[in-house]
């Protein structure tokens, strides 16, 4: 992936789209795979040579199943799996990172995400600004039929691709145009193989355990299918019974300041990403 040609290009049809499985198989394994250490394994760890050796003996293991596995293009068609950053905050510790994952979407329609960036109110400069436009629910753009499955929140429909089988994703096509240095477009990759493998790295223990998980959510019931609490969790003892007090007034304030501008970073990275599907959909304007 050192050529970013396509990218670049103005006009594009979707067939010209990699997918996800020529883009492991077309770029450096060995910076795949750093990455995949330093930035999900491993971050702000220190590893040792063996321990390093082994992840990656693993990782090479995961990395030839998905590049020899038969591709299902007929379950995610039409759907895209793009990067989209986010900020984060550690409320103890009164720091943000920043965060770069790769996110699943419909692909829609130009006039769906016109609408879309309008109703966001453009760039926001102060938390009032959020909740101005907050007040106006964002309707989804365009997408396939299917986009109820796994469906998470998101003004796009957007879905999580982590109990998907390893072929449906694969075969999804990737778009990594934008602002992105080399470094981040690996971040991008390395972030959709670590949700694919968050059952772990071996294709048939993977399989095994997407079956359990599916059948143990369908067996819950369906308000702890949302939250991922039980209602008997919500009966709890007030937190000063077990000498657990709230901070004070002072530093709940602070956080709750911190909280809002982080909501205005993200805001505008809601807004950038939409803009950069934008930029894809008027290329491919009206091409097969």
């Amino acid at each position: 992936m050192g050529s970013t040609i396509l990218w670049n290009t103005r006009r594009l049809r979707w067939r010209d789209l990699p997918t996800l499985q020529d883009l492991f198989d077309s770029c450096d394994r060995a910076l795949l795979e750093q990455v995949i250490i330093e930035e999900f394994a491993c971050r702000d760890v220190r590893v040792s040579k063996g321990r390093y050796a082994a992840m990656q003996h693993r990782l090479d293991a995961s990395l030839d199943a998905m590049e020899s596995l038969p591709l299902d293009k007929k379950a995610n068609r039409g759907w895209l799996l793009a990067p989209q950053a986010s900020y984060l905050l550690n409320a103890c510790a009164g720091s943000v990172s920043w965060r770069l994952h790769m996110a699943l979407v419909p692909r829609c329609d130009t006039a769906g995400l016109e609408g879309l960036i309008r109703d966001k109110g453009g760039f926001a400069t102060s938390y009032s600004h959020i909740g101005k436009t907050r007040k106006h629910r964002c309707r989804p753009a365009a997408s396939p039929g299917n986009c109820s499955r796994d469906q998470v929140p998101g003004a796009l429909g957007e879905r999580s691709y982590t109990l998907a089988p390893w072929e449906e994703i694969l075969a999804c096509k990737v778009w990594l145009g934008g602002d992105w240095c080399c470094r981040e477009r690996y971040i991008a990759l390395a972030s959709a193989f670590w949700e694919m493998t968050f059952f772990g790295f071996e294709y048939d223990r993977v399989q095994a355990r997407m079956a359990q998980e599916k059948a143990a959510c369908m067996m819950m019931p369906v308000d702890q299918r949302r939250t991922g609490r039980s209602s008997e969790d919500c009966d709890e003892m007030p937190s000063y019974a077990y000498g657990l007090n709230p901070p004070d007034r002072l530093v709940r304030k602070s956080r709750r300041r911190m909280a809002e501008r982080i909501a205005v970073l993200n805001h505008n990275e809601d807004l950038a990403f939409y803009e950069r599907l934008l930029d894809l959909s008027k290329r491919l304007k009206g091409r097969r």
